[in-house]
């Protein structure tokens, strides 16, 4: 197997863009190219386990910072960044549930 996969999302935080039910298409080739901000990425967090959040930033130290679109989830402060190392891929393309669209 090549690594890629699908994942369900079960969380609003990354609404609308990615609504809630839909599914993602992860590849685990992004070291290929570099990470940009916005690059959607899915993580294993340290603290909160596997997450799905937007790059906001990549640090002087080679962190990175993730955030959520909704304003009610953690802040980027709280979740605070990760390692590179825990980067499980990006997401290329996102499937909305039946009668939704992403943005």
């Amino acid at each position: 197997m090549l690594g890629f996969h699908f994942c369900k999302i079960t969380g609003s935080g990354m609404t609308p863009h990615i609504p809630e039910n839909s599914f993602v298409f992860v590849v685990p080739w992004f070291r290929l190219r570099p990470l940009k901000e916005g690059s959607i990425l899915k993580v294993f967090h340290p603290r909160y386990g596997i997450i799905i959040r937007s790059l906001a930033k990549v640090d002087r130290n080679g962190l990175l910072w993730l955030k959520a679109w909704q304003k009610s989830n953690l802040p980027i402060e709280k979740l605070g960044p990760v390692s590179k190392e825990h980067v499980l891929g990006k997401v290329l393309i996102i499937f909305p549930p039946k009668g939704q669209s992403a943005l």
